[in-house]
């Protein structure tokens, strides 16, 4: 099967130009767990050019209710490699490139990246990873606490710093509730604004989207 037949369907909707776009970009995944197993895959089954994977976690039970890309047999495995093997046998394409360790003062965002999708668990390492990008790098951010979500986009060196947003945010303590099914719509709604991003076509640039998913209650907030 060609890759013209790979992507038939979705390059009736979106076009042959915009196709390509995908497949000669790349994109940072900043974690591997529960938004970033989904985006990462979607991205991957679009025909994404290549993709840097960051996480230095192992797969525990509770992940699973979420975290799309594992099984029960990968218990105990590192995520980062799992989900390199994965995503390979999804489409062998796309270039994976592992980025092991924790996101802190040290680390570094590849040069070549079009955009960063934010998600992570923490506000702490999502500070030191704006920090790092260079100006004019797309950021996109994902979050999601029991029936709210939210996605932002923002330009590094252009609109206001993801850590200056966000100064008053107060990381929840415990365990943070979760549902398959809200992952998933957030997962998704951060991979159509990354499609954007790409296209240089943001539709959230400067701009929350707050969802509330347990009345299907849609804000923006500007910022």
């Amino acid at each position: 099967m060609t890759g013209v037949d790979r992507y038939a369907r979705q390059i009736l909707h979106w076009g042959d130009e915009k196709q390509q776009i995908i497949e000669n970009s790349s994109l940072l995944i900043a974690g591997i767990g529960g938004l970033g197993a989904t985006v990462s895959q979607l991205l991957v089954r679009a025909g994404i050019g290549q993709l840097y994977l960051v996480d230095d976690g192992h797969l525990d039970w509770p992940d699973l209710n979420r975290q799309t890309l594992y099984g029960e047999k990968d218990i105990g495995r590192a995520k980062l490699p799992l989900a390199k093997e994965r995503l390979n046998q999804i489409n062998s394409t796309t270039e994976i490139v592992e980025l092991p360790g924790r996101i802190d003062d040290a680390f570094q965002v590849p040069d070549n990246v079009d955009g960063v999708a934010d998600c992570l668990d923490n506000y702490q390492s999502r500070f030191v990873l704006y920090q790092a990008l260079s100006t004019g790098t797309y950021f996109v951010h994902g979050g999601l606490n029991g029936d709210h979500g939210q996605v932002l986009t923002l330009l590094a060196g252009e609109s206001q710093a993801f850590d200056e947003i966000f100064a008053g945010a107060v990381q929840p303590q415990g365990t943070i509730p979760v549902t398959p099914d809200n992952v998933v719509i957030i997962a998704g709604l951060m991979v159509n604004e990354l499609f954007s991003v790409l296209w240089k076509t943001p539709k959230l640039l400067d701009r929350c989207l707050v969802v509330s998913l347990d009345d299907f209650n849609m804000a923006f907030l500007e910022v």
